[in-house]
């Protein structure tokens, strides 16, 4: 009786394991990669590119932009000046939230990449740990670190701290 219980316990785990590394790099892959891609899509939707490159050396934010047909020349060379200026100040603007954007739109694709990579070796990690954590490998860079360490310690001067000798009144 304990034989059968233990053989069904068995293929019932080996069951949900399987169905769970199915159900990770099948539908739970999908579904990663979408949320990453969708929080990609959204940072490019934020930051609207085309749109900034559209409109790169459009006037930013006008005080008066009212064209006059019949004015003064100086107030029509003040009023070039001002759309020149504000041209300026669009495309500056523009530049600078669109270099963020590149930037924050490159970030975020390369740690969905990672994060993409992290979701499938995630599954193997452990196992992977435990033969490291067994075998006592550590990388090659940590001796270095630690002998690095020690002649730092070597090198640094040792000064004695002596405390101050004062004069303790009557009170104290």
């Amino acid at each position: 009786n304990f034989k059968i219980a233990k053989n069904i316990f068995l293929v019932y785990n080996l069951i949900m394991f399987m169905s769970f590394l199915t159900w990770w790099y099948g539908k739970g892959l999908a579904w990663r990669a979408e949320r990453i891609l969708d929080g990609i899509e959204r940072s490019i939707d934020t930051f609207s590119l085309g749109l900034l490159i559209k409109t790169w050396f459009a006037p930013f934010r006008q005080i008066d932009a009212l064209g006059v047909s019949n004015a003064s020349i100086e107030v029509r060379i003040k009023k070039f000046f001002d759309k020149l200026f504000s041209r300026f100040i669009g495309t500056f603007l523009r530049t600078i939230i669109m270099i963020i954007g590149v930037f924050f739109i490159s970030f975020k694709a390369i740690w969905g990449l990672i994060m993409l990579i992290l979701w499938l070796i995630s599954p193997v990690l452990p196992i992977i740990l435990a033969v490291i954590f067994t075998t006592s490998w550590t990388p090659k860079i940590i001796p270095k670190i630690k002998n690095d360490f020690k002649n730092w310690q070597k090198n640094i001067p040792s000064k004695e701290v002596k405390p101050n000798k004062t004069k303790r009144s009557w009170f104290l």
